[in-house]
């Protein structure tokens, strides 16, 4: 196992010198001989715990982005991982600050119906409300509902936003230890499952006593995809998520920010238009920041 891992740091380090970008997770890892252990209980589970991703769909992954991701966030260092850090308090701490000198012109329970661009604002409708106008509109929702809100969309705006795929995950918050390896010396942040039986999506628990350093008197947990084998009585919440898919097509549309970015009157944030994760759509958010004279 552990010299597949240096194999396929070295392997990865060479693709990333290559000019090959459509070539798959899966036939990569044929092509290159890789045991069926490795495939199976490394990268396919680190893989889908990282996207949330369905195991028979994660198989079609590219694999240079792959690699780009894991060589990026050293997780192919067998030593010298990276510290992963958590801000004390979370993020309560920082979204005051940051929004306190406009608090109170910020609407809650608002749903957007529609958005509609004219050459001198924008309308916004909510729903059950009077439509208002604005100088510009910023849609920070996953690229379907951003596309599924506009009255407009432009032919480019289809075939970018309307091409990325999601993948429905849902997820329990609860404190069920036995959702965790049997040893407690293996908990982990991220705890990947392997089902008897394929359910056609993820199954991971993640330990966020760990995870966000949170030293709650009990293990709390989010469980993806594994209602089912959770204690109700241990249930605190349950919610439906949905995370981007990315396959060649979708990873192509990422490329096109630019093309409907800023574009009548319009912008789009979003982690989608990265690697799909927090810091991703902070990105996103500064790109368009960049469009007003503001930076960091």
């Amino acid at each position: 196992m552990l010299w597949d891992v240096n194999r396929f740091k070295r392997d990865s380090e060479a693709l990333l010198e290559s000019g090959e970008y459509d070539l798959s997770l899966a036939a990569f890892l044929t092509g290159r001989g890789y045991s069926e252990s490795f495939v199976q209980h490394f990268i396919i589970p680190m893989g889908e715990a990282i996207w949330s991703a369905d195991p028979l769909k994660f198989n079609e992954f590219p694999v240079r982005y792959f690699a780009q991701f894991f060589k990026n966030h050293g997780f192919l260092n067998v030593k010298n991982q990276p510290q992963w850090l958590t801000i004390k308090g979370r993020s309560r701490q920082y979204i005051k600050p940051i929004t306190q000198s406009y608090a109170d012109r910020i609407r809650l329970n608002c749903t957007v119906a529609s958005v509609r661009r004219y050459p001198d604002h924008v309308e916004i409708q909510p729903q059950n409300e009077a439509a208002e106008a604005f100088d510009r509109v910023v849609i920070a929702a996953h690229s379907d509902q951003a596309l599924a809100l506009l009255d407009d969309p432009t032919d480019a705006e289809k075939n970018i936003l309307g091409v990325i795929p999601y993948q429905e995950n849902q997820a329990v918050l609860h404190c069920d230890e036995t959702l965790l390896p049997g040893k407690k010396a293996a908990w982990a942040s991220w705890n990947y499952h392997i089902p008897k039986e394929d359910l056609g999506r993820v199954a991971v628990t993640y330990d966020m006593n760990i995870l966000q350093s949170i030293g709650a008197p009990k293990e709390l947990c989010v469980s993806l995809n594994l209602a089912k084998a959770i204690d109700p009585a241990k249930i605190f919440r349950e919610i439906t998520y949905h995370h981007p898919v990315y396959n060649g097509e979708s990873l192509a549309a990422r490329h096109r920010h630019r093309e409907i970015n800023g574009v009548n009157r319009t912008y789009y944030a979003g982690a989608y238009w990265g690697y799909g994760f927090h810091e991703d759509g902070v990105v996103s958010a500064l790109e368009v920041c960049k469009h007003f004279g503001k930076t960091l």
